[in-house]
């Protein structure tokens, strides 16, 4: 028997890796309370943590039997947790793991989380309890002891805790009490000065308000302190970077106004409530749990069209159910979703039409309007082809509509940095349509207004990032004209500006790949400069922070594992380049796999169609193979009409006719890229090579 390793080991069926992916990260972080270390538990002396959490990452869709590893991990684990839903229910390995450990003896440390599916369903399709949980040997019926972490059920936290007290064996109460007691400290002790008083006096009104008995000064309270946290306390922490305390505060508030009587509830309640749920939402948009965040923007857009259907007249329910809908659409954006991402989008647009036709002089409902048309455009340009077109006019009207706001409030400097957004966008439109100049006058202009803000308000972390991710737009800009070292400079300030920006707010998944991104741009720059040793240190201080960021996110965001995906053929090239073909042979077939799940993880090919060419062009240089004639991935029939396409997407076309044998195409195309003045340097390097550029180029 294998000495026990693993606090717990968690079976799930793949469909549900994001669920799992979060509750090891939970256990693992759950923190005992100081005064019950030590002491005697059902199973023995309790421990200060729960780690580690055995979480099995193999794919046995294609073995018979399970392996060896999950065998010897299943042996070395204390407990065992089955993630409970209709696809746990048709995973043969789950009732496999199960089964198996029960023959280990350890029937009573077996464990289930409900989270999705319905236990009391007599619908097959719907049931979340695999027939080994509800089934002794014998074939007489039992109940596993659950925990239900859907929303309506228990909720995550009281779901963590009931497990996190069947894996210690003590009662549910001295952790529910332990943990009120530590999330007082844990707000109290995470600000300073006026912060810690706020967030003093929001724990004694939560404590306040649950002692009345008074129905009206209940809800008066309630309504008073949420006003508070999704007001002034949310803007002090959004400023400071720290949105993330807002988490277990919202999660408690929420509660709370959910367990109100239906007669004491007003509609300010219900609007206040869909407030906590939307910052619930963007906290886990930060922290990369998109289908988290989906949840909770949904829940906070059904509670305001409710609302608003209530009170149609009323611009304020109006105002926060078009936002609702804007993330709604977002997080579709963020998962590839694009035609569910331009549904909210265009409503999110409908509604701020709404607003200006009541107060065509109201300088926030214009500006809504303005960030609804760069919505728009942003999508489009996140989508590319043909939709590049519908992108321009959508910027244009956003770039007037903000000129009108700072005309009806000229001494609100938020409505300079919208501008400076939206100068961002217009340069985003232009370089898809591969109109360089367009472009770089733009971002020089965006980098400029970005810096102005900052300077006014250095501490403003907002501030901060606009202007480190201007600095980065002007880099990708410098780097396709040529300007090599002047784009490895702004990459590297844009890299020091997020990293600030990570160290204050360590569970900003996004600001922490947006670093990582500088610094692989920086890393390619470098090794076509010729600077290899600098250009190897980058693309190795990349690698591992990365692959720990989508190990964290599973596989709901499909952008980022884009561009990881990018990274390793970025790496594979340059290694080509400098002679190590076994070092290049190996990064591409890591590529290669990981972008044979991507295919597979769907979106559309439109989202993926530049990687593909990508891999498509290496593969063919290193090996002579064609890589869209293997099993897995599909005929792309290649367009070489340059029309509607980026100067990157012209480029791509100039390296699939070197593949083709096209080289009249191929020169065609490079002489127009280069009176376009696309100079980028891995292109300029693959053109020279193969002989398509113009004498003198």
């Amino acid at each position: 028997m294998e000495t026990i390793r693993y606090k717990a080991f968690l079976s799930y069926s793949h469909r549900d890796q994001a669920w799992a992916a979060w509750l090891q990260k939970a256990l693992e972080r759950y923190r005992v309370p100081r005064r019950l270390v030590g002491s005697e538990g059902a199973f023995g002396p309790i421990p200060r943590r729960l780690a580690p959490v055995f979480r099995d990452r193999e794919d046995l869709s294609s073995a018979s039997d399970l392996s060896a590893t999950v065998k010897k991990a299943l042996e070395a684990s204390e407990s065992l947790v089955v993630v409970c839903s209709p696809a746990a229910v048709q995973s043969a390995w789950v009732s496999e793991e199960v089964r198996y450990f029960r023959q280990l003896g350890r029937e009573d440390r077996v464990f289930a989380l409900i989270v999705d599916g319905d236990p009391q369903s007599g619908d097959v399709q719907n049931r979340c309890f695999p027939e080994v949980l509800t089934t002794n040997e014998d074939g007489s019926e039992r109940e596993p002891l659950a925990a239900d972490a859907r929303r309506w059920a228990d909720g995550k936290l009281l779901a963590k805790l009931k497990l996190v007290s069947g894996i210690l064996g003590i009662p549910l109460d001295a952790l529910r009490r332990r943990e009120l007691q530590r999330r007082q400290r844990i707000w109290m002790a995470s600000m300073a000065g006026t912060l810690t008083i706020a967030i003093v006096m929001t724990v004694l009104a939560i404590t306040a308000i649950t002692a009345r008995k008074a129905a009206e000064n209940r809800r008066e309270h309630a309504e008073n302190l949420v006003g508070y946290m999704v007001g002034d306390l949310k803007t002090k922490l959004d400023e400071a970077g720290r949105l993330d305390i807002l988490e277990g505060m919202g999660g408690r508030v929420s509660e709370y106004l959910e367990s109100l009587d239906p007669n004491e509830v007003t509609d300010e309640s219900l609007n206040q409530q869909a407030q906590v749920w939307r910052q619930l939402g963007e906290v886990g948009m930060d922290q990369g749990e998109l289908g988290e965040a989906l949840r909770a923007f949904t829940t906070s857009r059904d509670i305001l069209s409710e609302l608003s259907r209530r009170n149609p007249e009323n611009t304020r329910y109006i105002y926060e159910l078009g936002n609702a809908e804007f993330w709604v659409g977002y997080v579709h954006l963020e998962r590839g979703d694009f035609d569910l991402a331009e549904a909210s989008m265009q409503q999110y647009l409908d509604f701020a039409n709404l607003l200006v036709s009541v107060d065509p002089d109201n300088a926030e409902w214009v500006m809504e309007k303005s960030y609804a048309h760069n919505n728009l455009a942003a999508l489009m340009i996140r989508r590319g082809g043909a939709d590049i077109n519908r992108a321009l006019p959508e910027i244009v009207a956003a770039l007037v509509l903000v000129e009108r706001v700072i005309e009806l409030d000229p001494d609100e400097p938020a409505y300079r940095g919208e501008y400076g957004e939206s100068l961002a966008w217009l340069a985003d439109t232009h370089l898809l349509a591969c109109n360089l100049g367009d472009a770089l006058k733009a971002r020089q202009e965006n980098v400029a207004v970005a810096l102005e803000l900052l300077e006014l308000d250095p501490s403003n972390v907002n501030r901060r990032s606009r202007y480190a991710f201007a600095l980065s737009g002007l880099a990708h800009v410098q780097e396709q004209v040529g300007m090599t070292e002047l784009a490895i400079a702004n990459f590297t300030e844009s890299r020091s500006q997020l990293g600030q920006l990570a160290v204050s707010d360590p569970t900003n998944v996004t600001l922490r790949h947006d670093y990582l991104r500088q610094q692989d741009s920086i890393a390619r720059l470098l090794a076509e400069a010729g600077r290899e040793a600098e250009a190897l240190r980058q693309f190795q201080a990349v690698r591992e922070p990365m692959l720990a960021l989508l190990e964290e996110e599973s596989w709901e965001n499909l952008y980022r594992h884009r561009y990881w995906v990018r990274f390793l053929l970025d790496w594979s090239e340059w290694r080509w380049i400098s002679g190590d073909h076994s070092g290049a042979d190996e990064l591409l077939r890591e590529a290669i796999g990981q972008l044979r799940s991507l295919l597979e993880k769907g979106q559309g090919l439109e989202s993926h169609e530049g990687v593909l060419l990508q891999a498509r062009f290496l593969n063919w240089q290193q090996t002579g193979d064609d890589l869209l004639k293997s099993p897995g991935f599909p005929l792309v029939e290649i367009d070489f009409d340059s029309e509607n396409l980026s100067c990157q997407a012209r480029a791509d076309r100039v390296r699939q006719a070197i593949l083709a044998g096209e080289e009249t195409i191929a020169a065609g195309l490079a002489t127009e890229l280069l009176g376009r003045g696309y100079y980028e340097p891995a292109f300029i390097r693959v053109c020279r090579h193969y002989g398509v550029c113009k004498d003198g180029n």
